[in-house]
């Protein structure tokens, strides 16, 4: 009866390291979707808005995104077009929805709340989902606004969190 004993618990202890160790190759090697970039994303914005109301020019900005590791996004930002600022981090966030491919591309959507026309961009996300790639395919419409790509960077501080 001893000799079972000890087998039963040598089996139960291997089960359970096999399942610790499983567990953890799982976590080494994420899966690419919605949840792969949950969390606050800087990104610079370049670009050149050529008609529309307010000025036209050179563009240029930053912004603070965070995806809620879902389908939904929420976005703060300063901008300026020619120098003149046309928004700020005290205006009402943004939000949006966005999805991340199995294959980690993936596109988001944002709809401004203070009269800027939305904006359409495809994604790559790299480095285990530290780092999102992206180029603007559709900003403003007859805005005329043509926006380069930007690289967004995860932003681990636990001081930082988006004002929503």
């Amino acid at each position: 009866m001893n000799k079972k004993l000890v087998a039963n618990v040598a089996a139960l202890v291997l089960l359970t390291l096999a399942a610790l160790g499983s567990g953890y190759a799982q976590s080494a090697s994420p899966a690419c979707n919605n949840k792969l970039i949950a969390g606050n994303y800087g990104f610079t914005i370049q670009g050149n808005k050529l008609g529309g109301q307010g000025p036209t020019g050179p563009q240029v900005g930053v912004a603070m995104t965070e995806f809620d590791g879902q389908v939904g996004l929420t976005q703060i930002d300063t901008v300026t077009v020619n120098g003149e600022v046309v928004a700020d981090f005290t205006h009402t966030p943004a939000t949006g929805t966005y999805t991340v491919n199995s294959d980690c591309t993936g596109t988001f959507t944002i709809n401004f709340t203070d009269g800027r026309p939305p904006v359409v961009a495809n994604f790559v996300v790299v480095e285990g989902g530290s780092e999102i790639d992206t180029v603007v395919i559709s900003a403003g419409g007859n805005q005329g606004i043509i926006a380069s790509g930007s690289i967004g960077k995860r932003r681990f501080a636990k001081h930082c969190t988006s004002a929503h």
